[in-house]
């Protein structure tokens, strides 16, 4: 008996592999877009300090390259890397040259050429709303050249406008009023200007001959204003994205920007369908994604997935995330009182199983949470490696405060733990990478009949995947059979088969592999055989 139960072992096993073999060569069949695949956001002054100035740079990425392959992304997005008098970047001086804390125009040659030989898309953050008070540009209008003047929007009163905070967006300059949405330090340009509309392309063409693969635009809604006073999502504004979209592909026409669309899911398909966007940032989703997790609850989370799929063109692609440099970590936001990486690890699994492409931000894989305070650079801590006195990250005492000292939250103290939450983002990006429904499949949501369970499929061409997410703190019991006729789907995440009445774990998500060649009467029987002459441990990673 014993001999037959391991022979039906190694048999199931062997089918296994076989399935995954057979995923990794139909992937390679087929050469990604640098507009496809799962995107690493990379703060540079906290991910790696190469020089020992306690500042992450160029050479740092580079050194970090290895790490990055090996968890399976596809492409980096860098924050700001242009000089800037504040420590973001976000207030442009020069978008011509490189911050010099970060290193040398060699140094990211280098590194863009290191990440390109890995396959790696590189896109960097441009900043075309408004420059920095410290921009030549600036300066010369602010002192009433008239060349410059016009680059900016200037009234001789105080028109009363509200910017992006609430706070008021007109500020007093030499001469006038200059126009500045986010704050005095940030003037807005005029893209009424065609010169400033020839000098923004013509930034764009630099970055893109030189090599990157695309631009995250930053605060893409507010880069034309009405004449009086909408700051944001204005028909000149789609206009502006629309000719900007088309100018860049003229350049390199796989090159594709990214929107920091952070409104409703109208107004972001308007950026579709009228401006030819190619991806917009989801944010009611990762509104509605964390809000459901934090609450117990998908409902709100299944109300935004089917309008979604209402809303989206087909040719639309969604930048799906779960934090960014603006948002509270969720290993901050998903805890209750203590650390709680099982709801850290659910939001990661949805992250990786929803239509659109997947954007991590560094250090979510490793859990790192925010730092005790609110400014923003609580959200922009330095990268923890190992156990070292400054983590890994530098040989000296870095530009800001590590945001924790758990022993627990470094790269070295979960490589090697298997139930880790880097290991299991390693598992989520592999699963994605290999099964093509995941990444471009269409996404039905179905009842499953637990109101803490979201249950939806993924469709691409023969294959098929039903996903079950359990949001309460207790295991459901789920009827399979009312969700598919396969029989023993595969749970692709463990290995191991399903009966039809499982029990889902909590805070837990199984990927059902329910594709329709998989309910043959042939793998039945194989099954049935296995019942009959093995032990029931026998099916698969028991």
């Amino acid at each position: 008996m014993n001999n037959v139960s391991n022979a039906i072992k190694k048999l199931l096993k062997t089918l296994l592999f076989l399935s995954l073999f057979l995923s990794f060569i139909a992937l390679g069949q087929s050469e990604r877009q640098p507009s496809e695949g799962i995107y690493y956001e990379i703060f540079v002054r906290s991910f790696q300090d190469s020089d020992g100035d306690g500042i992450g740079d160029f050479q740092g990425i580079i050194q970090r390259l290895d790490y990055l392959e090996d968890l399976g992304i596809s492409g980096i997005w860098l924050m700001p890397i242009h000089p800037s008098p504040n420590y973001h970047g976000y207030d442009v001086s020069d978008y011509y040259a490189l911050n010099p804390d970060y290193g040398t125009m060699a140094d990211f040659q280098k590194f863009l050429d290191e990440a390109q030989a890995r396959g790696i898309s590189v896109i960097i953050d441009l900043v075309v709303n408004h420059s920095s008070v410290e921009h030549p540009w600036f300066k010369a209008a602010n002192a009433g050249d008239p060349q410059y003047r016009d680059y900016y929007l200037w009234s001789e009163t105080d028109l009363g406008w509200r910017g992006v905070s609430g706070a008021p967006a007109w500020h007093q300059g030499r001469d006038g009023y200059y126009l500045g949405l986010f704050w005095s330090g940030m003037p807005d340009l005029n893209y009424r200007n065609p010169a400033v509309v020839e000098k923004m392309n013509d930034i764009a063409k630099f970055w893109l001959e030189l090599g990157v693969d695309g631009f995250r635009v930053d605060a893409i809604q507010h880069i034309v204003e009405s004449e009086d006073g909408l700051i944001r999502n204005t028909p000149d504004n789609l206009a502006w994205v629309r000719n900007f979209e088309a100018f860049i592909k003229t350049v390199n026409p796989q090159a594709f920007i990214v929107g920091e669309t952070w409104t409703d899911s109208d107004t972001i398909v308007k950026y579709h369908q009228e401006a030819n966007l190619d991806m917009s940032f989801n944010y009611p989703l990762f509104d509605a994604l964390i809000s459901s997790i934090q609450k117990r609850n998908p409902s709100n989370l299944k109300f935004v997935l089917e309008q979604d799929e209402q809303l989206y063109p087909s040719n639309a692609l969604r930048g799906i995330f779960i934090s960014n440099h603006d948002q509270i970590r969720p290993a901050t936001s998903l805890s209750f009182l203590k650390p709680d990486p099982q709801r850290s690890k659910l939001a990661a699994a949805l992250m990786f199983t929803l239509p659109g492409i997947p954007f991590m931000y560094y250090g979510e894989e490793i859990g790192l949470p925010n730092g005790p305070g609110d400014r923003d650079e609580e959200k922009r801590t330095p990268m923890r490696w190992n156990e070292d006195e400054y983590a890994g990250f530098s040989s000296v005492e870095p530009w800001y405060s590590f945001s924790t000292e758990d022993p627990g939250i470094s790269v070295a103290a979960q490589q090697n733990r298997p139930d880790s939450l880097l290991n299991w983002y390693k598992q989520l990006i592999a699963l994605r990478n290999t099964n093509p429904a995941l990444e471009r499949g269409k996404l039905t949501v179905l009842e499953s009949g637990e109101r803490s369970v979201l249950a939806f499929s993924r469709e691409l061409n023969e294959q098929r995947l039903l996903i079950l997410a359990n949001f309460a703190s207790s295991a459901k019991e789920i009827d399979l059979s009312t969700l598919t006729e396969t029989f023993l789907p595969r749970d692709l995440l463990s290995g191991n088969m399903q009966p039809d009445k499982l029990s889902l774990p909590p805070l837990g998500l199984m990927v059902l592999d329910v594709s329709s060649e998989l309910d043959t009467a042939a793998a039945s029987k194989y099954v049935q055989f296995a019942r009959v002459w093995a032990a029931p441990d026998i099916l698969l990673g028991q």
